[in-house]
């Protein structure tokens, strides 16, 4: 049974299915969210119920999502405990704060924050250390062509086996593990929403 998010609003809708499928498949210990905002994201990588999720924000928002207050993180709260999402655990502070203290080999890292392509590239390089050998990489917005977004133009820059999904703003996925791939692209191929590089 699929969690019902309805009541949450989230660019990031149209991904669900997706997140559920990959997190089912890989079976992951750790996922780490950056860029939580309301929690639609975070929520879909627990709802399997698999591992821990970690879904860390400054709640403070930014230019490209719009700013966000202490009310969006005691939302969020409350969302987690109205799902009863004891797997998922919800940080408040800076990616670059935690990354200086963080200690544990991450499944699946999903970069959902500061959407400029100086903050994607960093959020990318001060992470992506974290990944385990056949983790994956997911990238939002990687279809916003906007001014003062950059996930697009870092996202084709990364020398690594990629698929994105183009439906919700964009979704890539980045992962060396090349059969994970071609599963997804059994899986959703037939959707024509996928590109694959």
């Amino acid at each position: 049974m699929t969690l019902n998010l309805d009541n949450i609003d989230s660019a990031w809708k149209g991904h669900q299915a997706f997140a559920k499928w990959l997190v089912n498949e890989i079976q992951p210990e750790v996922t780490v969210d950056l860029g939580v905002d309301n929690g639609f994201s975070t929520f879909c990588f627990g709802d399997p119920n698999f591992g821990h999720v970690y879904g860390v924000d400054s709640f403070e928002g930014d230019p490209c999502a719009g700013r966000r207050d202490i009310r969006t993180y005691w939302n969020v709260l409350q969302k987690q405990e109205e799902l009863k999402m004891n797997n998922v655990t919800f940080i408040k502070c800076y990616f670059d704060e935690l990354a200086s203290v963080w200690n544990k080999p991450i499944d699946i890292l999903h970069i959902d924050g500061d959407h400029s392509y100086e903050a994607v590239k960093n959020d990318f390089m001060t992470w992506c250390k974290f990944i385990k050998d056949d983790g994956v990489i997911l990238m939002h917005d990687t279809c916003v062509f906007q001014p003062g977004f950059g996930v697009n133009r870092f996202f084709e820059e990364i020398p690594f086996p990629k698929i994105n999904f183009t439906n919700s703003y964009g979704l890539g996925v980045v992962t060396h593990r090349e059969q994970l791939l071609d599963k997804i692209n059994e899986e959703f191929g037939h959707l024509d929403i996928l590109q694959r590089f």
